[in-house]
């Protein structure tokens, strides 16, 4: 398969973070939203040219998805850059091209980001109960995976 030029990266995260401000911010089910820059920083990290241009490319997403947040600057590159790094490592054994592998990677890396984050707002703001958090990341996981 080939692999994708930055620049083109760079406008469907423009695009995505369009989508993720509008349209996916009113369709939630049940507070949990999809995500659609973690979906794109997850294909970066799954076919990326090397493991330099994948995890630049996981942190700019987050950066992007941190520009349309009202999170502190940094928090989501860094998750993103965590959740690509992790792909990075496994993905020679993982048959990328697989739609089950891309959902599979997709859930991963949401349940990861969500949780993470939810944790440093619990920290952070007050607590969240375990419940709602747990919930919720568990469905925005599906729902990001989906996407």
């Amino acid at each position: 398969m080939n692999r994708y030029a930055t620049g083109k990266l760079v406008a469907w995260g423009v695009v995505a973070l369009a989508a993720e401000v509008t349209l996916l911010e009113s369709a939630s089910v049940k507070g949990a939203r999809a995500e659609a820059l973690l979906a794109l920083a997850c294909f970066a990290a799954l076919f990326a040219r090397d493991s330099q241009q994948g995890l630049l490319a996981c942190w700019g997403i987050g950066l992007l998805k941190d520009a349309g947040s009202s999170g502190p600057l940094g928090l989501h590159a860094l998750l993103f850059a965590v959740a690509g790094w992790a792909v990075l490592q496994v993905r020679q054994v993982l048959f990328r091209e697989s739609p089950v592998t891309q959902l599979a990677v997709g859930f991963l890396a949401a349940c990861w980001v969500n949780l993470a984050a939810a944790l440093f707002v619990s920290i952070t703001a007050g607590g969240v109960p375990f419940g709602v958090m747990a919930s919720k990341t568990l469905l925005s996981a599906l729902l990001t995976a989906l996407l």
